[in-house]
């Protein structure tokens, strides 16, 4: 009893709050900030994402965006190109997928130069028509 008088009068103890009671379970302060910097993260993204990396759907920057916007059907001098190129659906069904477009490139590529050989193969007949060895067969002399 003493010493809680002498405490109470005039000492530096008797001023301060009395200590709080300890919780028995605490959430751990660094998963409320990820949670906090998450959700920060969330709202400072600057448009909605509509895909992950390389979907169809993945967005553009927004100057991307804004270009894409700027159509010039009708306007180019090879207007008629362009309709006729996309009426024929080769970019849907060759061009749009990657591999699809290495294979179409690979493919066309032996086919073409098979046939760019045999026009200039036609070619080169055609310009020496008599003057080759294919034209001039051997004759055999009559037996006698």
């Amino acid at each position: 009893l003493a010493q809680v008088r002498r405490q109470s009068i005039g000492s530096p103890r008797a001023q301060r709050p009395p200590p709080r009671p300890r919780r028995l379970h605490r959430r751990p302060r660094r998963r409320m900030s990820l949670l906090r910097s998450g959700v920060l993260r969330a709202a400072a993204r600057s448009t909605p994402r509509r895909g992950g990396f390389g979907s169809p759907r993945d967005h553009e920057p927004a100057w991307i965006e804004r270009w894409n916007k700027n159509h010039r059907a009708g306007k180019d001098n090879l207007d008629w190109f362009f309709r006729a190129f996309n009426a024929t659906g080769i970019y849907e069904v060759f061009l749009k997928s990657s591999p699809r477009f290495y294979g179409f490139i690979v493919c066309g590529g032996m086919v073409g130069t098979y046939y760019w050989s045999r026009t200039w193969d036609h070619i080169w007949n055609y310009i020496n028509q008599g003057k080759l060895y294919a034209h001039n067969p051997y004759v055999y002399p009559p037996a006698d």
